[in-house]
């Protein structure tokens, strides 16, 4: 049953698709509703400034609909969505690298690496919090390179080879910058006495 809802849900979804390429404007909408949770959480994240966030997704979804022809509509529309999320967030970063030797600040999202089954205990939310709190502090002291791979592959649910497109690198190399990030994640988290536990 769920392999029949996933292929209607893509059928759906292709339908969409090709009737944005007709000019069907409410199906592009239709297409923006669904993904734009995706794609503000990927933006905000790498760029830790709300109103920021709006405006680059809103310019991630103008220029998805500019080149909504060179799709395969075959595939999932969402990677590549949050990959052009991602690049128009990398290239906001960029820009403002230029302009400034600091980096972004704003308010910046919960960020949680572990996955908690079930809803929370009330007498853990605090604990919980200061968890996610130690987490957000030690993901955002991060340099720059590892903290987006962390954030594309961990939150975007970007593959290797996705990263690599949006970061300009190769697949080896965002291996190995994962790597270091976890390592330094994990070395920084157990000071805190938090343990982290992701997936490679």
């Amino acid at each position: 049953m769920a392999i029949t809802v996933e292929r209607a849900a893509t059928s759906d979804e292709q339908q969409l698709v090709r009737l944005c390429r007709d000019g069907d404007q409410s199906a592009f909408a239709e297409l923006v509703e669904t993904h734009q949770a995706a794609v503000f959480g990927t933006v905000l994240r790498l760029l830790r400034d709300r109103p920021l966030a709006a405006e680059v997704s809103n310019r991630a979804f103008y220029r998805a609909y500019e080149h909504l022809a060179d799709f395969d509509a075959s595939r999932p529309l969402r990677p590549w969505l949050v990959r052009i999320a991602a690049n128009e967030a990398l290239n906001e970063l960029r820009s403002r690298r230029r302009e400034a030797d600091h980096t972004l600040g704003g308010e910046a999202a919960a960020i949680e690496l572990e996955q908690l089954p079930g809803g929370p205990d009330p007498a853990e939310l605090i604990p919980r919090r200061e968890r996610s709190a130690i987490i957000r502090a030690a993901v955002d002291r991060l340099p720059e390179a590892q903290r987006v791979a962390i954030v594309l592959r961990y939150f975007a649910d970007l593959s290797y080879a996705d990263i690599a497109e949006a970061t300009q690198q190769t697949v080896n190399n965002v291996g190995v910058v994962l790597l270091r990030a976890r390592e330094r994640l994990r070395r920084e988290l157990d000071l805190e006495g938090v343990a982290l536990d992701v997936p490679s």
